[in-house]
């Protein structure tokens, strides 16, 4: 299950579980709409340290999915990876997806807090 905090007024960390399931933007998409509703655009810092993929190929793209219907109204996105795959990933990402995207090492946690609440 995916957690989520309000950070500061436009900003939200979310904590990926180990694997995403489908279900688990249906949980979120309230509290990022609502956020979006309230501020146009809004910053994302996700914690991914923990995050080892999704469930199968119905979560990933439920996740696809759900980037693709709300990256116009993401204005920073910043993912504390764990893994190398990740930081390739998050470049790749990078290319197609509206935000700029940042990925941070663990040890780096509290300077992509800065940058997102910056």
């Amino acid at each position: 299950m995916i957690k989520s905090e309000i950070i500061s007024t436009n900003a939200l960390k979310i904590v990926a579980p180990d694997k995403l399931k489908a279900d688990d933007f249906r949980q979120i998409a309230p509290q990022i709409d609502s956020l979006i509703s309230q501020h146009g655009k809004i910053r994302l810092l996700i914690d991914a340290s923990g995050f080892n993929g999704w469930e199968n190929i119905a979560a990933f793209e439920k996740h696809a999915g759900f980037v693709k219907n709300h990256q116009q109204k993401i204005e920073r996105i910043a993912v504390v990876a764990a893994h190398e795959w990740q930081h390739w990933l998050i470049g790749a990402i990078r290319i197609f997806v509206h935000p700029e995207v940042r990925a941070y090492d663990k040890s780096h946690a509290s300077e992509a807090l800065r940058w997102i609440v910056g």
